[in-house]
């Protein structure tokens, strides 16, 4: 078992292998964020004109690939490949769920406007 606290922790992972790897993070984040701007430029203005939220849970799978795409230009790792499989995956699930609640949340929509309440 380690003495040290999460933060020695973190502070080594970010000094040592990660940041080799991929750069100073300054550098890192800035290719990922550019990515995320070009992608999700039109989209947010959209969604802003219609009063909704500039990112919806389903952004958030593919704004992580640009995170890994970005780390395996830099350094490429199996661990990028595999863990943008998995953020498809997840991004799959949302969408999966979404559709699932729609379907709920319709389902009990048409039973309050049925006359099986009255």
């Amino acid at each position: 078992m380690s003495n040290q606290n999460c933060l020695q922790i973190a502070d080594e992972l970010t000094s040592g292998d990660r940041n080799v790897d991929y750069g100073h993070p300054l550098d890192d984040f800035t290719k990922t964020v550019n990515m995320i701007n070009a992608a999700y430029t039109d989209l947010v203005k959209d969604r802003l004109a219609v009063n909704e939220p500039m990112f919806q849970p389903e952004d958030w799978p593919m704004i992580m690939q640009f995170c890994k795409i970005s780390r395996e230009i830099n350094s490429p790792k199996a661990d990028n490949i595999v863990d943008g499989a998995g953020y498809w995956r997840t991004l799959e699930m949302v969408k999966e769920e979404q559709l699932e609640r729609r379907s709920v949340i319709t389902s009990i929509d048409d039973l309050y406007k049925s006359d099986a309440l009255t």
